[in-house]
């Protein structure tokens, strides 16, 4: 092990894979191939089909896609990909039981579902195994230091996109923002800490903040407090259906501040009913409606001619953006070990949908410059890119 630790990150790849070998996570009655990589290869998706999760999740479509494209050119050195899945329901205990039946089932990688505790709950079983395992989350609670090292994020960090959003309402001369916390899950709370820390970097400080949580039915004396404030802006640390609800009141409260949301508001399903949605922004990996760039652009086209709704298409891109890694890193160390994974995907960056992506060996999320949209006549326009200078912190 002292030997092992003096080797530098691609040689201790080549160590692992010679040390792995074939215990490295084939199914148990199918034989490996020589290169040691079992003849089928099969990524485990544990997600939330049921609850509140379900929207967000079903973003796997591109995954899927990604799967087919590569069992198309022949899959990886000859082996074909598949994704079998099972249901989380959107509940950290039925995460465990999900997770087990997609190991049963053969899982040689893992994907989990995209928020913190639930997809956290399944790192000790991917651990136990020996399994590298993704999720499309953003928030803090996967991965070094707090859960698993063979956890990682393809979803670039959410302390990184209320930084940048920070800096973008800064530079549009807003001075006081007023910051309504979501309690319900860590995203709410993390998302207002993170742009409160950043604000307070930025010299700036916040006209108040009022907590409510997603299923609360009126938040009437949180908008009370806003309007009693000094505000010129409000942060909505939530996500739909709740805080579409709450951007629902505010505006039909008569406040017409502009209201930034995280990538939790990417797409148009959550718009019904709100009276004005003028002067409403979010940061995003690429909404489909005004995409960033042209790579983004063609693989959001090609989703949608292959039937897949691309409303929500941060988080479609962030599961495309977690097979590409997955590939690449089995393809550069022909194990599907997953110390042996984890180790090249912290030995150096990889291109991805979403840009550059690194990773070390005390944080699998990534940072990224963080495309900003308007909603305007009723469709995103882009209208920034921004990339944070400073990345705040998170502890409960």
């Amino acid at each position: 092990m002292r030997l092992l630790a003096k080797l530098s990150p691609l040689l201790l790849i080549s160590a692992l894979v010679l040390l792995g070998g074939c215990g490295s996570g084939g199914k148990p009655d199918e034989a490996s191939s020589p290169s040691g990589l079992p003849q089928e290869i099969v990524i485990g998706a544990a997600i939330g089909k049921t609850g509140y999760m379900a929207p967000f999740d079903a973003a796997i479509a591109a995954l899927e896609q990604l799967v087919s494209e590569t069992n198309a050119r022949g899959g990886i050195d000859g082996h074909k990909l598949r994704v079998i899945q099972a249901d989380t329901r959107s509940d950290p205990q039925q995460a465990v039981v999900a997770v087990q039946k997609v190991i049963e089932e053969g899982a040689d990688v893992l994907f989990f579902t995209g928020e913190a505790l639930t997809a956290a709950a399944g790192s000790p079983l991917a651990e136990e195994h020996d399994k590298l395992n993704f999720s499309i989350l953003q928030e803090p609670g996967f991965g070094p230091p707090t859960s698993g090292h063979l956890s990682f994020s393809s979803n670039p960090s959410l302390l990184s996109e209320v930084s940048a959003a920070a800096s973008f309402f800064h530079d549009k001369g807003i001075e006081h923002p007023f910051l309504f916390r979501d309690t319900t899950i860590i995203y709410g709370k993390a998302a207002c800490s993170g742009f409160q820390q950043s604000w307070e970097e930025l010299g700036g400080e916040i006209a108040g903040s009022v907590d409510f949580e997603n299923t609360d039915a009126s938040i009437s004396s949180q908008i009370g407090k806003l309007k009693g404030s000094d505000a010129d802006a409000v942060v909505m640390c939530s996500y739909p259906p709740g805080g579409a609800a709450a951007i629902k009141q505010i505006r039909a409260a008569g406040v017409q501040l502009p209201i930034y949301g995280p990538t939790s508001f990417d797409g148009l399903y959550w718009l019904k009913g709100i009276p004005n949605t003028e002067n409403i922004y979010f940061t995003s990996n690429g909404s489909s409606y005004d995409p960033p760039n042209k790579a983004t652009a063609k693989l959001l086209e090609h989703l949608r001619k292959d039937g897949i709704d691309t409303d929500i298409a941060t988080n479609l891109l962030a599961w495309y953006a977690g097979g590409q890694l997955i590939i690449d890193s089995i393809e550069e160390t022909h194990s599907v070990d997953g110390g042996v994974l984890a180790a090249a995907l912290e030995a150096k960056p990889h291109n991805t949908i979403l840009g550059k992506m690194a990773y070390s060996a005390d944080s699998h999320y990534t940072n990224r410059t963080w495309p900003i949209y308007v909603l305007s006549n009723g469709k995103p326009k882009l209208v920034s890119m921004v990339k944070p200078k400073f990345i705040p912190t998170y502890g409960e």
